[in-house]
């Protein structure tokens, strides 16, 4: 009953939810049915984990390392999708799983060689990616591809269930909705910081993200009161237009941009924040809003964030509504008790999401495939 897992991103060797999705994940599953999970050659050496790593070199779109040196990444996703196949181990195999697009050709042309059934997980679209803004044709079709030669489709959120099932016709009974985790020790290690008038974003800068929306909200929020320090971590494509307006907006002395956050500093910031916010545009689930919870930060977030639609104890509103987000942001800070309860509450919600959960939900997908 082994499990072939084609993936893009393992730690060390990661740059978001997909590599942690996969490390926590197969952790739990690989101690109890083997697993073999590919990935890009990265030049990274890896720890002993409970499963076995097989990694493919790329030679197309690439100069050096995977991440820091793509010249082209389309050609990279290809050259890697075709190497898979290419030295694919079928012995043993009994169900391929693919994560996104940028894998789903090599597990489509493996289910047709080997007769190997085919689970999909969408941890996000082309439609969030580009935040409904010109949406690139060429990975919608792999996507609809994927989702159609499945034998069945794990999405992250019931707001991506719905996505993939409406805009690739796909029968929403094929498609399993699995929430993301949070190791919630990781956590609650160190000793508590002195909380700020601090309000934090950590994430991507890049449109989908919604960070246009949080520098509004921010420059509102100066305007009711002037001591309050913002914090936007993270990079992306639209990181020096927000420095831009902060400057233009004279608020470049209340924000700081410390760009890549390692995870021990990311603990740090959410700890050392009084309000979490995340604006996003599109979010398929949001692990960040699960991380800011078990860290006792209070979290203000959009409606189109996936692991909305299961808490309760944060406050929501819609991505573009920054007077209203503006407005909970100084009610948290200004009162001790909405601040307390969104904390605590918010700490005990939080810790429900666990990866045991989304492992066995995992498998009992598994399950339905193998019919067992």
């Amino acid at each position: 009953m082994k499990v072939a897992v084609i993936g893009w991103e393992l730690p060390p060797a990661f740059s978001g939810g997909l590599g942690i999705h996969t490390y926590n994940v197969f952790s739990i599953l690989g101690k109890i049915i083997p697993v073999d999970i590919y990935i890009p050659d990265m030049g990274y050496s890896f720890p002993h984990y409970p499963f076995n790593v097989r990694t493919v070199k790329i030679k197309s779109g690439i100069s050096g390392n995977v991440y820091s040196h793509v010249t082209n990444f389309i050609d990279a996703v290809n050259d890697y999708n075709e190497k898979v196949v290419e030295n694919f181990k079928p012995d043993g195999v009994a169900l391929v799983h693919c994560h996104d697009w940028i894998t789903f050709s090599a597990g489509i042309e493996i289910k047709k060689r080997y007769n190997i059934p085919l689970v999909v997980t969408f941890h996000s679209t082309e439609f969030d990616r580009s935040a409904y803004f010109n949406p690139q044709e060429s990975i919608m079709k792999i996507e609809a591809q994927g989702a159609t030669e499945a034998d069945a489709v794990i999405t992250v959120s019931n707001l991506t269930r719905d996505v993939v099932a409406q805009n690739y016709h796909i029968n929403p009974d094929k498609i399993t909705t699995v929430y993301n985790g949070v190791k919630a020790s990781a956590y609650a290690q160190g000793q508590a910081l002195n909380r700020e008038r601090q309000v934090l974003y950590f994430g991507r800068v890049t449109s989908q993200k919604g960070p246009k929306f949080f520098m509004e909200m921010a420059r509102k929020a100066l305007e009711y009161e002037d001591n309050i320090r913002f914090v936007m971590a993270g990079t992306g494509d639209l990181l020096d237009d927000m420095k831009r307006y902060a400057e233009y907006y004279n608020m470049d002395d209340k924000f700081h941009f410390p760009g890549f956050v390692e995870f021990h500093k990311a603990i740090e910031y959410y700890k050392s924040s009084s309000v979490f916010v995340i604006p996003s545009v599109s979010e398929p689930f949001g692990i960040t809003v699960l991380e800011s919870m078990v860290s006792g930060t209070p979290v203000v977030m959009s409606r189109t964030t996936g692991v909305g639609e299961a808490i309760n104890n944060a406050l929501k509103t819609d991505f573009w509504d920054t007077d209203v987000m503006s407005s909970y942001v100084v009610s948290i800070l200004n009162h001790g008790s909405l601040m307390d309860t969104l904390s605590v509450y918010g700490k005990y919600e939080g810790m429900s999401f666990t990866w045991e959960k989304s492992a066995m939900k995992t498998l009992e997908v598994y399950r339905s495939v193998w019919k067992i």
